[in-house]
Parts: C-alpha cells; structure tokens; sequence
C-alpha cells in the first residue's frame, strides 16, 4: 500500500519480531521512507505510539489475525476494547477501519467488537464478500485466495 499511496505513512504493528525484522528489511531495500514495522502489542501501545504522530489517523487495517486456538479465551476475540476504544478515540470522522480475516468466526467477532466497544461512533460502510478495496494483497491473503479459500471483510467507518 505504502508504494501505491506515497503521500502517505504507514506503520505496522506486528507482535512476531522475525516477521518485523523481515519486513523493515524490504521495506529498507525498496527504500520506502512511508512506511515502517514495530514489533509491539497494538492493544497495549495502540494508543501512545498513534497519539504521538503529528498526522490524521485515516485508516485501521487488522488484516488475518491469527487466533490461538489451543486457549478457549484467545480463540476468538482478536481484538480487546482497550485497542477498540483506541482506535475509535484517534480515528478522525470519515476515517476507516478495514478488518480482513480468512476465518469467518474471526471476522465477525472482530466486528462485533468495534460495534460494541466504539462508542456509538462506529458504522459499517461495506460488508460480506466485498472486494479488497486496496488493490494491494497480503502474503497471507496470496496464499489464502491460491488454494481456492474465501477472504471475509468489513469496512468500518467513524460518524
């Protein structure tokens, strides 16, 4: 996304440092300088690390979480209402919120945590088997839509 909209910045928040490591080298190597990784717990930095940027929070994307499914707890509430709340109190009006997951039982109770924890300010702007409306597909994604599987989205807005 990153080369397709080069007036703006981009910052991943992932909790695999390898995966992290990986990426800040493409990204070096590509010599992107809008974009940037950090090996973090969104749902404890979210917060601190988006208030410190000087710019508009236009867009949340949570794209394929991958759920722990050996803990009953962590199966399937990928995110937490402190990130929700995070996110709802940062996001600018009009901004989106993009979630994306392979695993539809993951997609919905992503979504229901948005609309249940972003205090009345949150509506859903596109549902169901939309298109990726980026035109930009994750690794995760390739290989998810390369052996035949569906992908599930929502598309969220701030009122």
């Amino acid at each position: 996304m990153a080369r397709n909209w080069e007036g703006l910045n981009f910052l991943g928040l992932e909790m695999n440092e390898k995966l992290v490591v990986r990426c800040l080298q493409d990204v070096a190597s590509a010599g992107k300088r809008n974009l940037y990784f950090l090996s973090t717990n969104a749902t404890s930095t979210f917060r601190s690390i988006v208030s410190s940027y000087p710019g508009q929070l236009t867009l949340v994307s949570i794209q394929c979480p991958n759920p722990d499914f050996n803990k009953e707890q962590n199966r399937w509430r990928m995110v937490r209402r402190m990130l929700v709340e995070a996110v709802a109190d940062l996001l600018q009006v009009n901004g989106k919120i993009y979630l994306q997951s392979d695993v539809e039982s993951v997609l919905l109770g992503m979504k229901e945590q948005f609309i249940s924890h972003g205090k009345g300010q949150l509506v859903v702007d596109s549902d169901g088997r939309m298109e990726n409306p980026f035109g930009v597909v994750s690794d995760w994604e390739r290989h998810v839509l390369a052996r035949g599987a569906p992908m599930y989205r929502t598309m969220l807005r701030k009122v």
